[in-house]
């Protein structure tokens, strides 16, 4: 989370809760600013920090009725892999009749070209976390083509992979119960 500015959970959680979610926000990163400028300072969050404060939620019962996952900028494998094992561990706690997690993918990665975070990460979308997020909204940074490249998206092949995952928007199902939907974003 940037102190100044307004990018990732500054600016996506208000927004949550005026739509009815109760959000329970962990960042993923502690920085000055964001990182599409020259400089930056601050630490990055791993994935034993991430994993501590899970347990901590599982041990109250505070991973149940969760029913959206949103990530965002990630700046360590260890901390993408961590929200890997959440994503499995909020589907377990929240598996019963008509219940199922929504896991929105918004791998920042870069931008006009240029890369935020470490090389590593591409592959770790690319291979784990395209094949288990239920919504991606990547942006047009070559890199985030590689998160997508020569994947399915529902039997659609590449192009499909670009007009289904650029861009995606999220409608609730019908019949669906929304009343008091919980959502927690990780970035």
């Amino acid at each position: 989370h940037p102190v100044q500015g307004y990018v990732g959970n500054g600016c996506a959680c208000f927004p949550l809760q005026r739509l009815g979610f109760e959000v329970d926000a962990i960042h993923s990163v502690q920085f000055s600013n964001h990182t599409g400028y020259p400089g930056w300072r601050g630490e990055v969050l791993q994935g034993g920090q991430l994993s501590a404060l899970v347990e901590g939620l599982q041990a109250n019962s505070l991973l149940e009725g969760c029913t959206h996952l949103l990530t965002g900028y990630i700046g360590s494998a260890s901390f993408l892999r961590a929200v890997l094992r959440t994503v499995h561990a909020l589907r377990a706690a929240n598996a019963g009749p008509g219940a199922a997690l929504t896991f929105v993918g918004d791998p920042v990665l870069g931008d006009n070209g240029k890369l935020y975070v470490p090389e590593e990460l591409i592959a770790i979308y690319r291979d784990e976390v395209v094949p288990l997020a239920s919504v991606l909204t990547p942006n047009q940074v070559g890199a985030c083509r590689a998160c997508i490249h020569q994947r399915e998206v529902h039997g659609q092949g590449e192009q499909g992979a670009d007009r289904g995952v650029h861009g995606a928007v999220m409608v609730p199902a019908p019949g669906a119960d929304h009343r008091s939907p919980r959502a927690a974003g990780l970035g």
